[in-house]
């Protein structure tokens, strides 16, 4: 049954019932030059296509040409129709994407976007399918609501159809309605309008968003090793590295019995949706295996399945109190409260979690699994739990005796992570990893530590002044030392490395024991109570 301009479909005064069914399937025409028509389906089977006038053909399958390739087949099942769409092509029910479907009276069809628009409905038989103002009203609303193209746009074709079903395709009694109409089309412009305005918001909201995950993964890029990084390392840090361990000479003894204590940490967390729980993941990577990008920064979205966005970072801690027992900063144990952009992340409806945390013991090839314990809500103090640890690992001793300003002080850490330690190795080593190109942020640091290459740094200074909250000295450190021990002479415990400035700054902070010691005992409280 091929519609096209010396064959239009019309309404019939009824509609009689030659199948034995009790209720009869129609197709509406929304759009084209048949707009306001209906035509029966006849046949259990049926063929829809575009036809070269961009009209839709209807064709009973006992009039279709057997090796036809139609872009559409229905086939009734009981008081419906099954749809089956042919590869290639594009079908919408309800403005979504469909390749099978289950039609259901009143939907609305897309045949390839911005194509022909039908609507199918089932009627009872003998019902006269008469197309009052309402349905046309609906039909206009559903048009604009699917359609491509500005706010405008959208709504000059609201208006224009409307119009013109309202005078063309409705009976005079309809029409008197036409200004109660007209004043729900002003309050439709008017929530169009508002909507418009909430979607330039969220847009400048997203934008800002966008800019705040650039942000976050640059700061994940700077400890990331890439190949020319290796090829120029050890020119960049090798003087930094030997002025650091050149100061500390005279505490060797200290800093080899502590340095099996001093755990280098190494994590990673995302940001899921607190209703839906998906992740944030990037819209999807480039031949290069980059994401794609926007002006403000790469593409991100909670649908699909391109890569997770997975934040990582480094840091320090060591064993004090039992053997999987960990002392940190909570900065470092709760790496997003570190974030300037965490606060308007919630505010979207995302929450972080953890990917993974693992720390690696300097002597132990393995790594630890670590978990968070408890956190200091006054200081930046944490206490983290890891698995079962080698029995040989020696836990750092608590400082007994005040510190004063004056006293000399021992501060060990992982400053700058992955490129300290890879700083201190040997060429041969460098040239492997190149070789081998996997320089994935696990990956690294699994090699350090199965060579025996992770250790940690260590550098002396003078305590400058105390306060019940905070110990100032000058030993230099830098980013990735933060969670460190501070040690007097004796190889004591005397404060946690936490405020540090950055580029190897002359001024450093630490949180005292007496900070530290509640929430130690705290942890060892909730763990017997398990």
């Amino acid at each position: 049954m091929d519609l096209s301009d010396n064959k239009i479909p019309v309404a019939r005064p009824g509609i009689d019932n030659d199948s034995g069914l009790d209720s009869v399937p129609v197709i509406e025409f929304l759009s084209g030059r048949h707009r306001g028509t209906h035509q029966r389906i006849a046949e259990q089977t049926v063929f829809l296509t575009i036809n070269e006038l961009g009209g839709i053909s209807i064709i009973p399958a006992s009039e279709s040409v057997e090796g036809e390739n139609y872009p559409i087949r229905l086939h009734r099942s009981g008081d419906t129709y099954e749809l089956e769409v042919q590869p290639l092509y594009n079908v919408w029910v309800n403005g979504k994407n469909v390749s099978q479907h289950t039609l259901v009276s009143g939907e609305l069809l897309e045949i390839g976007r911005n194509g022909p628009m039908l609507r199918f409905r089932i009627y009872p038989v003998g019902e006269v399918p008469l197309r009052t103002a309402a349905n046309a009203f609906n039909d206009c609303i559903d048009c604009a609501r699917y359609s491509d193209g500005s706010f405008v746009r959208r709504t000059g074709r609201l208006m224009s159809e409307f119009i013109s079903e309202l005078v063309v395709h409705t009976t005079a009694g309809f029409r008197i309605l036409v200004v109660i109409l007209l004043a729900a089309l002003v309050v439709s412009m008017v929530y169009l309008s508002r909507q418009s305005q909430y979607l330039e918001e969220r847009l400048a909201a997203e934008s800002g968003f966008t800019q705040r995950i650039s942000e976050l993964l640059r700061r994940t890029e700077r400890d990331a090793i890439t190949s020319e990084d290796l090829a120029n390392l050890r020119a960049q840090l090798e003087k930094r590295v030997d002025a650091l361990e050149a100061r500390s000479i005279a505490s060797r003894k200290i800093i080899a019995e502590a340095s099996k204590s001093i755990v280098f940490l190494q994590g990673s967390y995302s940001y899921f949706d607190k209703d839906s729980d998906r992740p944030l993941r990037y819209v999807g990577l480039d031949p290069a295996g980059q994401p794609y990008g926007t002006p403000e920064g790469p593409a991100v979205t909670l649908e699909g399945d391109g890569p997770v966005v997975e934040l990582q970072y480094t840091g320090t801690a060591f064993v004090v109190g039992a053997q999987d027992l960990l002392i940190t900063n909570r900065h470092v144990a709760v790496p997003w409260e570190n974030n300037p952009a965490h606060e308007q992340f919630e505010a979207m409806g995302l929450t972080p979690k953890f990917e993974r945390v693992i720390g690696y013991l300097p002597g132990v090839e393995k790594p630890l699994d670590v978990q968070l314990v408890a956190a200091s809500d006054d200081a930046d103090v944490a206490v983290l739990r890891c698995s079962v640890t080698p029995s040989e690992v020696r836990q750092l001793v608590t400082g007994s005796i005040p510190v004063h300003p004056g006293d000399e002080v021992i501060v060990m850490g992982y400053p700058t992570g992955v490129r300290a330690m890879l700083a201190r190795t040997d060429t041969n080593f460098l040239d492997e990893i190149r070789e081998e190109g996997n320089l994935d942020f696990w990956v690294v640091v699994e090699r350090l530590s199965a060579a025996s290459l992770i250790t940690p740094l260590a550098t002396r200074g003078i305590v400058g002044q105390v306060t019940l909250d905070a110990v100032a000295y000058d030993a230099e450190t830098t980013r990735g030392g933060s969670g460190g021990p501070v040690l007097n002479m004796r190889g004591e415990v005397i404060a946690i490395n936490t405020a540090i400035m950055l580029e190897f700054g002359g001024s450093n902070i630490g949180v005292p024991m007496a900070r530290i010691l509640p929430v130690l005992n705290r942890s060892l409280e909730l763990i017997k109570s398990q």
